[in-house]
């Protein structure tokens, strides 16, 4: 499989000789991120002592779907089979969708109280200790990004997208824009959750202000960029930043879960279950994560004009 070089620009940052398209490159960290998930899901069940049969879907479905993509990404570039590769793409997407909002309902069932339980049923120690309801989401968050993913931007600013090999239809939102708003929905449920999260831990350490605070900064200026119909060489500069941040806060993070599971040191005895049990060492990386995504959006992004 030979890859040629393309000069892309990264507007604000510069132009880079890069063998991938931003879609390409948007296929690949989907498919690890399918593969993360399903690893993170299967840690996070262990804490109940056991995986039950429907916790289980999720566990097999996410390396399966990683692999499934990284396959239908050799078919795209390597052999040119532009439309197997479109639809298998579109088939993996669609199931994780569904496995995230059946996840999600699974969730939000164990987060409300039963109805003979005295007071409201949405209560807030009730959805702070259930399940992460928005922790499911993730597997549609990715299959929605790889759909989007494999759409080909045939007119850059029009909105005009096109399911290679398949059809052409018109948006009222450019590839760029599409791109900008999943990933400023996927930082606020990041954030979101890593805010129900520590709140078990009744916001003690200042440290877990950290992510609640970059969080939120980062979703704003996402969503800001998005609504922009005239996004500037200033505007990526400051958003790439903004994204390097959210990368260095979630390295950190999993720095921080790390000792709190491990006080003693690395050179102390590494107990599987305070792993499993204590802080997710995995989660904070979701930060780093959306970092990334946010980073590889703006490759070969549209730029306005200057104005004389």
């Amino acid at each position: 499989m030979a890859f040629t070089m393309h000069k892309t620009p990264v507007p604000g940052i510069g132009e880079f000789n890069l063998p991938l398209t931003r879609n390409d490159l948007l296929l690949i960290l989907v498919a690890f991120n399918e593969i993360a998930v399903g690893v993170e899901t299967y840690l996070a069940h262990l804490i109940s002592g056991g995986i039950k049969p429907a916790e289980s879907i999720p566990i097999f479905f996410g390396p399966a779907a990683g692999v499934l993509l990284l396959v239908a990404l050799y078919l795209r570039i390597g052999r040119r089979a532009i439309v197997v590769s479109t639809l298998l793409v579109i088939a993996v997407a669609a199931a994780s969708v569904v496995v995230g909002i059946m996840g999600s309902a699974f969730h939000w069932d164990r987060a409300l109280a039963p109805g003979s339980f005295p007071g409201d049923r949405l209560r807030w120690d009730w959805i702070i200790y259930a399940p992460p309801v928005a922790g499911p989401l993730a597997f549609a968050g990715v299959g929605l990004m790889a759909i989007i993913a494999v759409l080909e931007d045939t007119k850059p600013e029009t909105g005009k997208l096109s399911l290679p090999g398949v059809f052409t239809f018109n948006t009222p939102l450019t590839q760029t824009q599409q791109l900008l708003w999943l990933v400023a929905l996927g930082m606020l449920a990041a954030t979101l959750s890593s805010f129900l999260d520590h709140g078990r831990t009744d916001f003690e350490d200042i440290f877990v202000w950290i992510p609640a605070i970059t969080g939120v900064f980062a979703t704003i200026t996402t969503m800001l960029l998005a609504l922009y119909h005239d996004r500037t060489e200033t505007d990526y500069f400051i958003f790439f930043w903004v994204m390097v941040v959210m990368v260095v806060v979630g390295v950190l993070g999993m720095a921080l879960h790390l000792n709190a599971d491990l006080p003693e040191g690395l050179n102390a005895n590494v107990s599987q279950d305070r792993l499993i049990r204590g802080a997710p060492v995995m989660a904070p990386l979701l930060f780093a994560n959306m970092g990334i995504l946010g980073i590889i959006t703006i490759v070969g992004a549209e730029v306005a004009p200057k104005k004389d």
